[in-house]
């Protein structure tokens, strides 16, 4: 009887086993990444997969097991588990807050890779019948690239930030959706591999996106963002299938730390920040987006604070037909809070001072520059404090200027030592936001 009662519960174990997950609506996408730091593959991508991957109700423990494939164009495919001529890819979970439990993969973009992903979903690791869910994603066709927007623009360093940007002259396949997305840089993700060779590494956490949206400027709400935390926020613009899912999407990132206006020193306001481009990918290169100005009426009497991988140092240059710097103050403390101040004498970079500290302000004019100058860097910054360039609100300095006029110039941040202005380009990356304080007249 005891023999017999055994055997039972084995059966009943068995069944409960022998069952598949469940998950809902797979996804193909043809997706560019510009430059980011939440750690997501940069350039144009395939990425494929399935949203919501649960157990099956009757094993809620039960791990389940992911895999992909698909058959390229001009092959001949026959079994899944034994034809080499499918071209096969693990799955990754993600435990995003936004989209919980997603598995997916994603390679470069490869037009022989754009028909229907087969995936599989099993909470047995040889992937039995019983066990698995097989689903087919959509398939892409000859869907083009999205491109990025062509610049973006952020106005206000506090929570509810307000986002304008530029759309592309044009576009392969026609613009459909726009969204506002937030990740969380602070609070990442473990992404996990659920298939194969264990392997596991981390994401910014997707928190937040907004509804599709009618026109090209939108402020986030009250709500999403925290101080004390970096995001890194993307202006994604999507081509959708005709049942409007999505078939090509980019996403434009910048990073983004609020500040709290308590942090700032006394009587700082009117917060502006820069507009930039989107930068398509750091690989192999030390560059990231130049970060531009269009702040009006600046002058001897207003100090007008700007901000910008880890930056070492910063390079500030003048626009066409603006005044020129008259002095310089570093209000971010990092590092050390020491600073060094280089000029430009036309032909090489040499050092004016040393040990300027945060707070202090460095007056071109009384030290030998009677009409200012037109570019100047703050280096100085050690490596280990960490100043992310991609953060728009990351290194706030003031700025004054020796008549009244426009502000159109730039700031960039140095990676390595700049050889001259000629060749900034390939070596300076940067993020930067403009704080305007206006001083009374005494």
């Amino acid at each position: 009887m005891k023999t017999c009662l055994a055997l039972s519960a084995l059966l009943v174990a068995a069944t409960a086993l022998a069952a598949p997950p469940t998950a809902e609506n797979a996804f193909h996408i043809r997706q560019a990444n510009s430059a980011n730091s939440g750690n997501h593959a940069t350039g144009d991508i395939l990425v494929w997969g399935i949203q919501s991957v649960q157990p099956p109700a009757g094993s809620p423990g039960a791990y389940v097991y992911g895999t992909s494939g698909i058959c390229p164009t001009g092959k001949t495919c026959d079994s899944f588990a034994t034809d080499l001529d499918w071209f096969k890819q693990r799955l990754y979970e993600r435990d995003w807050t936004l989209l919980p439990h997603q598995y997916f993969a994603s390679t470069p973009y490869n037009a022989a890779l754009t028909g229907s992903w087969r995936l599989l979903l099993s909470t047995a690791s040889n992937y039995s019948a019983g066990n698995t869910l097989t689903v087919q994603t959509p398939t892409l066709g000859d869907v083009g690239a999205m491109p990025f927007v062509e610049s973006m623009t952020v106005s206000g360093s506090g929570l509810t930030p307000t986002l304008q940007w530029t759309l592309p002259g044009s576009t392969p396949d026609g613009i459909d959706l726009m969204r506002i997305r937030v990740q969380d840089n602070s609070h990442p993700v473990t992404v996990e591999a659920r298939n194969g060779t264990p392997r596991s590494f981390a994401q910014s956490d997707l928190i937040w996106q907004s509804p599709a949206l009618p026109s090209t400027n939108f402020t986030l709400p009250a709500g999403v963002l925290n101080y004390g935390t970096s995001y890194s926020i993307s202006i994604d613009l999507a081509h959708t299938r005709a049942d409007g899912t999505v078939a090509a999407r980019s996403s434009s990132y910048f990073d983004f730390t609020p500040i709290d206006p308590a942090t700032l020193p006394t009587g700082v306001g009117n917060i502006a920040l820069p507009t930039l481009k989107p930068v398509p990918t750091t690989d192999g290169l030390l560059a990231g987006p130049v970060y531009g100005f269009h702040v009006q009426d600046v002058g001897p009497d207003h100090i007008t604070f700007i901000d910008p991988v880890v930056a070492t140092g910063f390079s500030y240059a003048t626009g066409a037909g603006d005044p020129n710097f008259k002095a310089v103050q570093v209000a971010s403390d990092v590092g050390d809070g020491l600073y060094e101040v280089w000029t430009w004498d036309g032909t090489a970079w040499l050092q004016s001072a040393d040990g300027v500290a945060s707070g202090a302000s460095f007056d071109f004019t009384a030290h030998g520059f009677a009409t200012g100058v037109d570019r100047f860097q703050i280096r100085g910054i050690e490596a280990s404090a960490n100043v992310n360039a991609f953060d728009v609100t990351g290194f706030v300095t003031g700025l004054s200027f020796v008549a009244n006029g426009n502000f159109t110039g730039t700031m960039q941040a140095i990676t390595t030592v700049v050889p001259e202005p000629a060749t900034w380009a390939l070596w300076l990356a940067g993020a930067a936001a403009v704080l305007t304080w206006r001083r009374r007249r005494t």
